[in-house]
């Protein structure tokens, strides 16, 4: 592990590590074996849980647009029992992401960062 590289806060410094199985001379055909090939190039490795380590159980193909969804920085809103990223919901309703985040950011409730403020 190396403290000093830029990205080590965001994976190792929070004890994010690849398996055993991925370490080590063979590790890169034993991740193929249970990973298979890049389907394009507009795919790479994404980790299902964020705080989960790099593992078989773990790990899908992903393009960035499904990546961007699944970052722990992204603001999540639970509606009617179904919690999305905030920008998941501002599609499915038609509002602008930008609005949604502002209504939130200004403490709205859930209902009327999507349907807009009862008068």
């Amino acid at each position: 592990m190396n403290n000093s590289a830029p990205a080590f806060a965001d994976y190792g410094g929070r004890g994010i590590k690849v398996c055993a199985r991925w370490a080590g001379a063979d590790g890169f055909e034993r991740f193929l074996a249970d990973m298979g090939r890049r389907p394009s190039d507009g795919y790479s490795i994404e980790r299902i849980d964020n705080n989960g380590n790099y593992e078989p159980a773990n790990c899908r193909w992903a393009t960035a647009k499904e990546q961007g969804r699944n970052k722990r920085t992204n603001r999540l809103l639970t509606y009617r029992g179904v919690t999305k990223t905030l920008i998941e919901w501002a599609e499915d309703m038609s509002i602008r992401y930008c609005t949604a985040y502002a209504r939130m950011r200004n403490g709205w409730d859930a209902h009327d960062i999507l349907h807009g403020r009862k008068k």
